[in-house]
């Protein structure tokens, strides 16, 4: 468990957390708003339902079919949006060797992780490492300037007056 102190370190030097996926570590940057965006976009497409707490079994079974977007989630929590996808460049030899090709192939890094984390990690495990990864996310400051903003925006549209001919 981390001290008050070593999580304010951690915040102050921007320092990774770490999380292992099939003896795989990979290093977690602290989180921008793009990949917030993104994975509150994954987050949407979880089925919403009202789960039965008396049969919570069945009720997750149920659902289960709905929830391979955690995958999505975690991946995107991890990755964070610049390491999505990636561009690499293949070069292809024929001919003995003679002639070759140069060719980009996009690899979806956030596919692949997610399969890592449906097919390795139990669901005790992903659920430990989505509460650990949304408390570095900083929900509240991306909460507060989401809500000034909107509220900005309110306040031009109540602004706008309405032109009426004199006399009216």
């Amino acid at each position: 468990m981390d001290t008050v102190e070593s999580k304010v370190s951690k915040t102050i030097l921007q320092q990774q957390e770490e999380v292992v996926v099939g003896g795989e570590t990979y290093k977690v940057s602290p989180p921008s708003a793009a990949t917030l965006i993104l994975a509150s976009e994954a987050i949407s497409k979880l089925p919403t339902v009202e789960l039965n707490p008396d049969d919570i079994a069945i009720e997750s079974l149920y659902i289960a079919k709905d929830c391979r977007v955690l995958g999505d989630i975690i991946a995107i929590l991890i990755l964070g949006a610049k390491n999505i996808t990636e561009t690499k460049k293949v070069v292809t030899k024929r001919l003995f060797g003679l002639v070759s090709d140069e060719n980009e192939v996009t690899i979806d890094n956030k596919a692949i992780l997610a399969k890592k984390l449906l097919e390795n990690v139990e669901p005790r495990d992903l659920h430990e490492i989505m509460a650990r990864l949304l408390k570095t996310m900083q929900l509240s400051d991306f909460f507060g300037l989401t809500v000034s903003l909107i509220e900005i925006n309110l306040l031009q549209k109540t602004r706008e007056t309405v032109m009426t001919a004199s006399g009216q």
